[in-house]
C-alpha cells in the first residue's frame, strides 16, 4: 500500500474563510477539508492521516483551543496552525506552548499562507518517518526472548562474555550465540548502535506521549 497523501484540514464555522483558504492551497495543488466545527473535526479524525489543522481560535462550541487539549490528551501529532483576527498575545502564546505549531493572525496573505501549510505539512511527513523507525525498532527488541533480554541488560550494562556467562549460569559460547542473535534480531550495526536503540525504546515506554521529532526550524522560510 502507497502512502497517503497529505490533507490540510481547514476548521473554520465561517463557510467564507474555509472556501478561502481551500481556494489559496488549491493553486498548489494541496488536498483541503473544509470542517465547520472542532467536535465535527474529533469524529473524523483519523491518526494515520498525514496533513496539517488550520484552526479557528473562537467557534461556537467546542473552541480552537479546546480541541487542542482534546487532541493533545489523545496523543495526536497533527501540526496546528491557529489563525484569528481576535486572539491576543497571551492565547498566541499558550497555544505555542500546548505545542502549536503556527499561530497567524488575520487576514493572512496568500504566500504566507501557502509557506506556514508547506511547512507544516514537511514537519508532519519528517516527524511520521521518525515515529514509523522508533515503531519498527520497538518491534524489534519486543521480538527478544527472556534470554535474549537477559542478555541484552547486560550487554548495555558493559558486561563482558565471561562474566554474563557466570552471571546468567551460561558457557561463553551460548553467550555468545544469543549475543548474535541480539544483534541480528535488532538489527543493530554495532554495540554502540545497540545501546542507542535500547535506550530510545526505554525512554519512549516511560514517556506518557509517543516521542515526535524536535519543531525547531519548523518556520524556515519566512
Amino acid at each position: 500500500m502507497g502512502e497517503r497523501m497529505p490533507i490540510v484540514y481547514i476548521v473554520d464555522d465561517d463557510e467564507v474563510t474555509r472556501s478561502y483558504y481551500d481556494a489559496v492551497l488549491s493553486t498548489e495543488n494541496v488536498r483541503c477539508c473544509r470542517v465547520e466545527s472542532a467536535s465535527s473535526f474529533l469524529e473524523m479524525h483519523d491518526p494515520d492521516q498525514p496533513g496539517c489543522l488550520l484552526l479557528d481560535v473562537q467557534m461556537p462550541g467546542m473552541t480552537g483551543p479546546e480541541l487542542q487539549h482534546e487532541l493533545n490528551l489523545r496523543g495526536a501529532i497533527i501540526p496546528l496552525i491557529f489563525i484569528s483576527s481576535h486572539a491576543g498575545v497571551p492565547t498566541a502564546v499558550e497555544a505555542m506552548l500546548h505545542g502549536a505549531f503556527d499561530f497567524l493572525q488575520k487576514p493572512v496573505s496568500h504566500e504566507a499562507l501557502l509557506i506556514r501549510v508547506r511547512n507544516a505539512l514537511d514537519y508532519d511527513a519528517s516527524n511520521r518517518a521518525v515515529l514509523r523507525e522508533h515503531d519498527q525498532v520497538t518491534r524489534r527488541f519486543d521480538a527478544l526472548t527472556a534470554r535474549e533480554r537477559d542478555v541484552l541488560s547486560l550487554l548495555i550494562a558493559g558486561r563482558s562474555n565471561k562474566v554474563m556467562a557466570s552471571e546468567l549460569g551460561l558457557s561463553e559460547r551460548t553467550v555468545e550465540v544469543y549475543r548474535a542473535r541480539v544483534m541480528k534480531k535488532t538489527a543493530a550495526q554495532s554495540l554502540a548502535h545497540l545501546v542507542r536503540m535500547a535506550m530510545e525504546v526505554q525512554t519512549a515506554s516511560s514517556s506518557p506521549q509517543r516521542t515526535t521529532a524536535t519543531r525547531a526550524n519548523r518556520r524556515t522560510g519566512l
